[in-house]
C-alpha cells in the first residue's frame, strides 16, 4: 500500500559502507534526512537514542550500524553481540516508545549455506559463526519489539566509501602481473550499495513489514566474481586461479552458499539489478580500467 512521501529519514551507521551511501542518496531526495555515525549516536545507548529521536523527530529510522568484520566477531563475541544483538534491541525499544518506523539491515550469514538453493524469507536461519548469530539475535529482537519493522537482508556488499572485495580484486588485476589466488567457494549474490539504496527508497512509500531479501543476481562464487571483475577491467580472467576455502585458515567459518532469493521483493517493487551491471558501473566510476 502506498504511503505519503514526506519522509524525514534518520540513517544510523552513517560512517559505514552502506550507511554513508544511503545518507547521501536519501539527502538528495528528502531534504530533512538526518544521519549519525556510531560516535554521534551509539545504538547500544538507549537513552541517547531516545533523546535523539525526540530531538530529530524522524518518520523512519534506517539502521545500517553494526559490526560486520566476520573474523573480529568470532574473536570478540561479546562485542559482536553488544553491537549486533543488544544494540538493535535497544534501538527497537526506543523506536517503539517514539512511535517511529524502523528498517534494519541484516545479512545472508544468518543461514548455514547447506540448502543447495537460494534462500527465501521463510527458510529457517541457522548461522555458523558469531557474526551470523549476533545478527540473527538482532533481527529477532526487532521483530518481537516492533510489529511494523522491516528487516532487510543483503549480501556481499560493494560500493564506494571503503575498500571491499571488488576493490582488492581490481587492484590486484591492475597492479600485479602473475596469478591471483581466489577462494573457489562462498557462493552468494553480490550486492551494490546503490541497489540497497534504491530498494530502501522504494520501501519507504509502503506499509510493508517483516523480513525481505535484496541481493543482485546471479549467484556466484568468489572465484566467479573475481574472474568477471578481471574481464570488466579488460584483464585476463585466466590469471585468477582457485584455492580451497580451508587453505585460508580464517578464525570464523563461512557458510558455503547463501544466495538470497528476491522473488518477494521483485513481485512488489520490480526487478533487482544484475551485480554484473552494477560492478561495471562501479568500476567505470571508481577504478581506472584498461579495457571497457
Amino acid at each position: 500500500m502506498k504511503m505519503p512521501s514526506a519522509h524525514r529519514p534518520l540513517v544510523l551507521g552513517a560512517s559505514g559502507l552502506v550507511g554513508s551511501r544511503l545518507a547521501d542518496f536519501l539527502e538528495t531526495r528528502y531534504p530533512e534526512t538526518s544521519s549519525a555515525s556510531r560516535v554521534e549516536m551509539d545504538i547500544t545507548d538507549r537513552w541517547r537514542v531516545e533523546a535523539e529521536l525526540e530531538r530529530l523527530r524522524p518518520t523512519v529510522v534506517i539502521n545500517a550500524a553494526g559490526m560486520s568484520d566476520v573474523d573480529r566477531c568470532e574473536k570478540e563475541p561479546g562485542l559482536a553481540h553488544s553491537v549486533n544483538a543488544s544494540g538493535p534491541e535497544r534501538l527497537a525499544s526506543a523506536c517503539r516508545a517514539a512511535r517511529v518506523r524502523l528498517i534494519h539491515l541484516s545479512t545472508d550469514y544468518v543461514f548455514d549455506g547447506e540448502k543447495g538453493a537460494e534462500y527465501d524469507e521463510a527458510d529457517p536461519p541457522n548461522p555458523v559463526n558469531e557474526y551470523g548469530r549476533s545478527k540473527l539475535l538482532g533481527e529477532m529482537a526487532i521483530l518481537e519489539t516492533l510489529v511494523d519493522a522491516i528487516v532487510l537482508r543483503t549480501s556481499f556488499v560493494f560500493g564506494p566509501g571503503r575498500e571491499t572485495f571488488i576493490d582488492k580484486i581490481a587492484r590486484r588485476a591492475l597492479d600485479e602481473t602473475g596469478p591471483v589466488e581466489i577462494v573457489d567457494g562462498w557462493v552468494s549474490r553480490p550486492t551494490s550499495t546503490d541497489q540497497i539504496c534504491r530498494a530502501i527508497d522504494a520501501m519507504l512509500d509502503t506499509d510493508e513489514t517483516g523480513v525481505w531479501h535484496v541481493a543482485c543476481p546471479p549467484a556466484g562464487s568468489r572465484l566467479e566474481f573475481s574472474r568477471r571483475v578481471f574481464e570488466l577491467l579488460g584483464e585476463d580472467a585466466g590469471r585468477v586461479v582457485p584455492i580451497p576455502p580451508e587453505s585460508l585458515e580464517l578464525p570464523a567459518r563461512r557458510p558455503p552458499a547463501t544466495p538470497l532469493a528476491t522473488r518477494r521483493f521483485e513481485e512488489s517493487f520490480g526487478e533487482v539489478a544484475s551485480w554484473i551491471d552494477e560492478a561495471r558501473e562501479y568500476l567505470h566510476r571508481h577504478v581506472t580500467t584498461h579495457g571497457e
